[in-house]
């Protein structure tokens, strides 16, 4: 049952991953801390810290499609039947 509950916030987690370019070092580093950024916003929603608005908040400034990245995660959502 635990292993159950872990790989569903796995997957919810997922859901909410940003892909990484294969840009130059600076423009990577960058990336790379804006995807550790949504990582932490995402583990705080999963873990009922903060809310889904209090997520987009947090991630709004290093996402430049927010409306995108929502359409995705939504996406994502359906695919593993949390629509």
């Amino acid at each position: 049952m635990h292993q159950e509950f872990i790989q569903f916030q796995r997957s919810v987690g997922e859901c909410f991953l940003l892909i990484i370019p294969n840009d130059p070092l600076v423009e990577m580093q960058q990336a790379i801390r804006n995807s550790m950024l949504v990582e932490l916003a995402t583990k705080l929603m999963i873990s009922g810290l903060i809310s889904p608005e209090d997520l987009l908040e947090m991630v709004e400034p290093v996402i430049e499609d927010i409306d995108g990245y929502i359409k995705e995660v939504e996406e994502n959502l359906i695919e593993i039947y949390l629509d």
